[in-house]
């Protein structure tokens, strides 16, 4: 017995209908259904939109922990409101006197905007305290000061979890941190300093002193080829706080969206952010 030509249709029609709802489940997931958090290393963690100021991702952001070189950010941000980028900073020798070898010469010259670049790319701590000596010489002032002033920057971002107890976050003790804060704060920060020049400085590659002496620099985000357009970042480790990350990325184009990370490990705060921003992607 032939089957009639509208049941032949019908029968078509659903094979086909079937074979394209396949196909659309195995590439994506249904509206409405999430895919599941991201498993990370971080104590504390925090995504979110910067123009909406939607949180797409939230672990303990609340807690206060150490910041390791994050603190820089308030400290760099504190020179820009007290120098100009173009003012010359001379290096001392009580500026490289931090504890890892420096690339930096006594008696070299350079400007505010290198230095600044230095701090932001390869986190020295050399250049952030040769610009925070120059502010302090500038005005008059010392080092206790400085650190009053950090501290009434982060209040007025309303960043009311931070402390710093020196200008670099390095760690003062095996038990105590120069700053603390907590990935909420770090993100109020990022959001309030959005239109800064500093997050301008993370692409160079090298600064020239007055002397003629070129320093490339060595970026310490190692994520940074993956995250493009990349907005700005900043890294920070030492043995008390771990692993921390900032990064400011453009998702979708023109649209920052900022990842903050915090108490990961060195190389797990890479993975963190990624982990982050693959899983806001796909949802």
């Amino acid at each position: 017995m032939k089957m009639k030509k509208p049941t032949i249709f019908i029968s078509v029609l659903l094979f086909l209908l079937i074979s394209f709802f396949v196909r659309v489940e195995k590439k994506t997931a249904w509206p409405g259904v999430l895919p599941p958090s991201p498993e990370i290393e971080a104590k504390a963690a925090l995504a979110k939109d910067l123009v909406s100021h939607e949180v797409l991702f939230k672990k303990n952001e609340k807690e206060a922990l150490a910041l390791a070189s994050l603190a820089k950010i308030i400290s760099a941000l504190l020179v820009l409101d007290k120098n100009k980028l173009d003012e010359e900073v001379v290096i001392s020798q009580d500026a490289v006197l931090a504890p890892e070898p420096s690339s930096l010469k006594v008696g070299e010259h350079f400007k505010v905007g290198d230095l600044l670049a230095m701090v932001m790319v390869e986190s020295s701590n050399d250049a952030i305290s040769a610009l925070v000596e120059h502010t302090i010489q500038k005005e008059s002032k010392d080092r206790d000061w400085f650190l009053d002033l950090m501290r009434q920057k982060a209040e007025v971002f309303d960043a009311l979890s931070m402390n710093f107890y020196n200008i670099s976050g390095l760690d003062i003790s095996a038990e105590i941190s120069g700053g603390y804060g907590s990935a909420e704060d770090v993100m109020k920060i990022a959001e309030s300093s959005l239109g800064s020049p500093l997050w301008q400085f993370g692409e160079a590659r090298e600064i020239i002193s007055r002397e003629r002496i070129k320093h490339a620099l060595k970026p310490t985000n190692n994520l940074a080829p993956e995250l493009t357009p990349l907005i700005g970042a900043k890294t920070g480790y030492t043995d008390l706080a771990g692993g921390n990350l900032l990064v400011i990325v453009e998702y979708p184009i023109g649209h920052p969206l900022g990842i903050v990370v915090l108490g990961s490990s060195e190389q797990g705060r890479f993975s963190d952010v990624k982990k982050i921003l693959e899983w806001i992607k796909s949802r």
